[in-house]
């Protein structure tokens, strides 16, 4: 069973970065390795791998959850990276911050932003080169 959550895990991160779970384990080795055998059995190989919702769906409302936090920086720029990697546009990530805004405050809103343009930039992309109109109702 364990075998097959690591499998799916592994899976679904090689989708948002290839790099990622090696960066997760490294990071963790010296302190808590099974927290990062947990993030990647439990967190992607259960949650992130169910059916119902797209890969880039999971990472519109993992997004809006980091940004509403206002603590996980880190973990917003990974995030963002990865819903590039996911087939998000500029734009969509960016409508998606701004968003944050009506239900979790400007400032973490603000923050998200400055950290999606931080993100873009490495990135090499801009949401104002975006061809991707924003939908309208």
């Amino acid at each position: 069973m364990t075998d097959d959550r690591r499998a799916r895990g592994s899976a679904r991160l090689a989708e948002l970065d290839p790099r990622l779970e090696g960066a997760i384990e490294a990071g963790l080795a010296p302190i808590a390795p099974d927290f990062a055998r947990f993030m990647v059995e439990f967190g992607f190989g259960d949650v992130y791998a169910r059916p119902g919702l797209a890969l880039k769906e999971r990472q519109l409302v993992t997004m809006a959850s980091l940004a509403t936090l206002g603590t996980a920086a880190k973990q917003l720029r990974g995030h963002i990276r990865g819903a590039l990697n996911a087939g998000l546009t500029p734009t969509e990530i960016t409508e998606a911050l701004m968003q944050v805004a009506l239900y979790a405050g400007f400032p973490n809103a603000l923050n998200a932003l400055i950290i999606a343009k931080e993100a873009f930039a490495v990135a090499g992309v801009s949401p104002l080169a975006d061809p991707t109109p924003a939908k309208e109702p």
